[in-house]
């Protein structure tokens, strides 16, 4: 299973902001009396608790402010943060079998190459012939009673170009080969990356949840002491009770989330540890968008198809050569003797080789090799233009949430302080109801969240646009600034 070391403990106990209120509830449940003109009146143990709650949600608030302060002055350097995505990137780049897979087609593909450029040099074959048995005839040979040995050298002379063609195509496939490692790696960095990146927004979720659990315990816990002396409050109890299941749901989704993505880690990185930074903020800069749609022509995707649109270029002139005559020095012995016992001497000579007809097959092989460079032409200007637009939809991505979540962040700030508002008005006062209580709970809980995924959302889009740029592993690696 998959180690995560950090704040990996995702199910270890929390600091508990309301950890002294709840100690406080439990020494004593709070009760409440009735004056005689019927108003609810506290007594002193359910003032005691209810203080404890606004004093504990008073020291979460200013907590929370220095906390968010803090981190806005000290968040997580970039350089700490490409440091730690890059440990995990190249560990999954190294153990990924598509990478690896990639890596073997390109050393093929550079062995076809050194296959092509030996078809150069003298091609040299060496036959060795048995002795012969003849039937059926009268006359008999002496040639066939010794074995032979016959040796043949052929070394092309000129051949319209067809073997620096074939070379030339070879080239270019190992050119698209080795793009496509690049390729693989970049796609391996940015899901692994993506994956990161989610899962410290998942922890964060969490702690939020489980925060809100427990300020939804704190409340349940007060109301069942007060519903034990007054009866008629018990619908309060029971949409706190609801309120608390809606929590607890939010807590289980946000777990079993993180379960998911550990699961999905588990794939790149096996049981290896990993150390992801714990600050709740990131001071990632959001990259320049016209460097990004400069660096696309410099794309492996793009490189890559331009490779292969050359090979196929390549491929279509071999192919037209190869229905045009040839011209080859050969040189042969052997050593079977004549009748008269005499040996074969060396022979050498020019010999011109031509296929006058071939049924329309080396035109029909020449014109689908031109059409398969004409589609790798296509390919480039679509992959071009799907990259422009993902670099310029992430970089729009990464600001308006990144902005956005900075309004929610201000908005968490102000619902903080209205739930601690509307708790006192409805515990003190009776100027609000429980429900006004809850529903400022939830939308404490819910802006919370809100900041937290719409920031990570940010620095999702951050990483995306540097990968549809093809320099995430360079970024990651500070080459890129």
């Amino acid at each position: 299973m998959l180690s995560l070391g950090g704040s990996a403990a995702l199910h270890a106990a929390d600091a508990n902001p309301f950890t002294q209120a709840e100690q406080q509830i439990n020494r004593g449940i709070p009760s409440v009396e009735r004056s005689d003109n019927g108003e609810r009146k506290s007594t002193s143990v359910g003032d005691k608790t209810a203080s404890s709650i606004v004093q504990s949600t008073q020291k979460s608030i200013a907590r929370l402010e220095r906390s968010r302060q803090q981190t806005a002055e000290k968040g997580a350097p970039e350089s700490e943060i490409k440091r730690a995505f890059n440990r995990v990137v190249m560990l999954a780049n190294n153990m990924n079998p598509q990478l690896n897979r990639a890596r073997a087609e390109s050393q093929a593909a550079v062995d076809e190459v050194d296959e092509a450029k030996g078809q150069r040099w003298p091609q040299v074959d060496v036959t060795v012939d048995s002795k012969k048995q003849t039937f059926g005839g009268r006359v008999r040979s002496h040639q066939n009673d010794v074995p032979t040995l016959s040796l043949n050298v052929v070394t092309n002379v000129y051949d319209f170009g067809q073997n620096e063609s074939v070379i030339r195509s070879r080239e270019n496939t190992a050119r698209a080969a080795a793009s496509g490692v690049t390729a693989e790696a970049e796609n391996t960095a940015s899901e692994v990356s993506s994956l990161l990146v989610e899962l410290s927004k998942q922890r964060l979720i969490i702690d939020a949840s489980k925060q809100y659990v427990t300020r939804m315990s704190e409340l349940v816990t007060m109301l069942s002491g007060i519903v034990a002396v007054d009866a008629g409050r018990r619908s309060e109890l029971t949409q706190a009770k609801g309120q608390l299941l809606q929590a607890q749901t939010g807590l289980e989704a946000a777990t079993a989330r993180t379960r998911e993505i550990e699961i999905s880690l588990y794939k790149y990185i096996g049981d290896n540890r990993i150390s992801l930074p714990e600050n709740p903020e990131w001071q990632l800069r959001v990259p320049d968008a016209t460097g990004q749609l400069r660096a696309i022509d410099n794309h492996p995707v793009v490189k890559k198809a331009q490779a292969e649109a050359e090979a196929a270029l390549s491929e279509a002139k071999a192919v037209r050569a190869s229905g045009l005559p040839k011209l080859n020095w050969v040189i042969s012995k052997n050593t079977r003797e004549d009748d008269f016992g005499r040996t074969q001497p060396f022979e050498t000579g020019l010999q011109v080789s031509w296929g006058l007809f071939r049924g329309g097959s080396s035109q029909a092989a020449e014109r689908a090799a031109v059409m398969k460079a004409e589609a790798s032409r296509q390919i480039i200007d679509e992959q071009r233009l799907d990259l422009e637009h993902r670099v310029r939809e992430a970089d729009q991505q990464a600001q308006s949430l990144l902005e956005r979540s900075t309004l929610y962040h201000d908005l968490a700030l102000e619902t903080d302080q209205i739930r601690l508002d509307f708790f006192e008005q409805w515990y003190y006062l009776g100027k609000r109801t429980l429900l006004d209580v809850l529903s400022a709970e939830s939308d404490y809980y819910n802006n919370r969240v809100n900041e937290i995924s719409n920031r990570f959302d940010g620095y999702n889009a951050i990483f995306k646009g540097v990968a549809y740029s093809g320099q995430l592993i360079p970024w990651l690696q500070d080459k890129i600034p």
